[in-house]
């Protein structure tokens, strides 16, 4: 139970601060905020006179939440980076491993391949050598 409700408010901070670090949510403020000036400075409703109390308490408000959750939010991805590195460095060391193994079988085919190549040169000089002979004998 813990550990969902844990998970559960992981997931909403991931959300809201996806959410305040959008596009979106800085329109929607800025058209809040500019709705609140016009309609208090032009005095069609005088709930927050200048110098806008109420509005710097709500904004105030807004950026005591805001914060934590986007500390949250950057922290669980910076752990999420963290074990990402971690999987990629594994995953280096292991394809490190299977490289050292794959040049040393090519290492070990280029030797057994040169040694072919000797034994072809070597069979190809005694066949000369034989044949002649060959014609030696044949004088």
């Amino acid at each position: 139970m813990l550990v969902n409700l844990k998970e559960l408010s992981i997931k909403l901070a991931d959300k809201i601060a996806e959410f305040i670090g959008s596009w979106r949510f800085i329109i929607i403020q800025s058209t809040i905020l500019t709705i609140w000036l016009i309609v208090n400075i032009l005095g069609l409703c005088h709930f927050d006179p200048y110098p806008f109390i109420l509005l710097n308490l709500f904004l105030s408000f807004e950026a005591a939440y805001a914060t934590p959750l986007i500390l949250m939010s950057s922290t669980r991805q910076a752990e999420k980076d963290r074990e990402h590195l971690l999987r990629d460095v594994a995953l280096d060391q292991d394809s490190n491993i299977v490289i050292k193994k794959i040049a040393e079988d090519i290492r070990i085919d280029k030797t057994a391949l040169d040694y072919i190549i000797k034994a072809k040169d070597e069979r190809h000089e005694m066949k000369l050598l034989l044949e002649e002979i060959k014609e030696i004998l044949k004088k």
